[in-house]
């Protein structure tokens, strides 16, 4: 069924100083959804936004930060059935703690300035132009593994640079 589609348990996984989280976010929510206008916000405050894909399944934004990482802070978030279900992008994951699940696909995001490495962010050393961004994608399981294998094969990365 719908269930079992390839995106179930994929993560954004943000340092604190990072940029481009809600950017994604937009991106993946709308190109998933079909909807070119669907207004997607940072849940910074709400801790979660979802949107429908259709009766089956939603996409769940989530942003932990504000969480302390108990188990009794995730109750709210019902993870359980969002991890079996649906798909979701978390930002903060470390909040998870014991509930990430072990099948998932990490993202991390970051900009680099191209012309000095040495910074750590780089954001106020250099216009947008001379960054450079980077989107690391960690596999955990043999679907996830199966799934990025078959993208690199199909040629989906091919603009990209590829490291092992």
């Amino acid at each position: 069924g719908k269930n079992t589609h390839c995106c179930t348990n994929l993560y954004m996984s943000l340092p604190p100083n990072s940029i481009g989280k809600t950017c994604f976010s937009r991106g993946f929510i709308r190109g998933r959804t079909g909807v070119e206008d669907e207004r997607v916000t940072s849940p910074t405050y709400l801790l979660s936004n979802s949107y429908v894909i259709d009766e089956d399944i939603k996409i769940y934004h989530m942003d932990l930060y504000r969480l302390s990482g108990t188990e009794e802070d995730l109750i709210p978030l019902n993870l359980d059935n969002v991890f079996t279900k649906d798909i979701s992008l978390i930002e903060w994951p470390s909040r998870l703690g014991n509930k990430k699940p072990s099948v998932r696909l990490d993202v991390t995001l970051t900009i680099n300035d191209s012309t000095n490495d040495n910074e750590d962010d780089g954001i106020e050393s250099a216009d947008m132009d001379s960054q450079c961004r980077r989107m690391k994608l960690e596999p955990y399981g043999e679907r996830w593994i199966e799934h990025l294998q078959f993208l690199v094969s199909e040629g989906y990365f091919e603009d990209l640079i590829v490291e092992d």
